[in-house]
This record gives structure tokens, sequence and C-alpha cells, in this order.
């Protein structure tokens, strides 16, 4: 039987730039050393903690207009819709300039 990578193995070895192929006969690809994971856990919770620090004052926005609509006497659904279309808009406009086509 021979031994498949993990989820998290699979994870890391996109991350490192090292994909397995599944199906290929080659040798596999070096599992990375435990130093390597741990600095590619390090990297990508400081990413994770530095998007959800840019990206919070977004989703408190879509909360407040969605909470000042439904004061307003907006029903809960269409109050929750707009603010939803806001939140898409203004999620997109952040990421346009991040992806290159």
């Amino acid at each position: 039987m021979t031994q498949r990578p993990t989820g998290l193995d699979r994870l890391l070895g996109y991350v490192a730039g090292r994909i397995p192929d599944e199906d290929s006969t080659e040798d596999k690809p070096k599992m990375p050393s435990r130093e390597e994971i741990d600095d590619t856990r390090n990297e990508l919770s400081n990413s994770l903690l530095a998007f959800t620090e840019l990206m919070s004052p977004i989703f408190d926005h879509a909360d407040g207009i969605r909470t000042d609509l439904t004061r307003r006497g907006w029903s809960p659904e269409a109050a929750e819709q707009v603010a939803l279309m806001w939140l898409i808009s203004m999620v997109n406009s952040a990421f346009r300039g991040l992806v290159r086509t």
C-alpha cells in the first residue's frame, strides 16, 4: 500500500510549490521538512490575520447598512439583500487590483 499525502501535506505542497501528482510514476517530491512546515504555517497564519484586519471594516460597514435599513422600516430580508450586494461589490473592488489576467 502506498502512502498517499494527507490534505495538510497536499496544501503545504501547493504552498511550497511542490504539487504531488498522484498518477505519476516518477519519483515523488520529497516532503517538506518540519522547519519548512512551521515557516509555511506561520506565514499562512500571518497572512490570514492581515487579511482579516483589512476586511473587517468592510464587513462591519455591511452590518451597519443592514441595521440602518432595518431601523428605517425595511424588511430584514430586503435589508440583508441590499447589504449583501454592497458587500459583494466592495470585496470585488478591493480585489480588482490584486488579480492579474
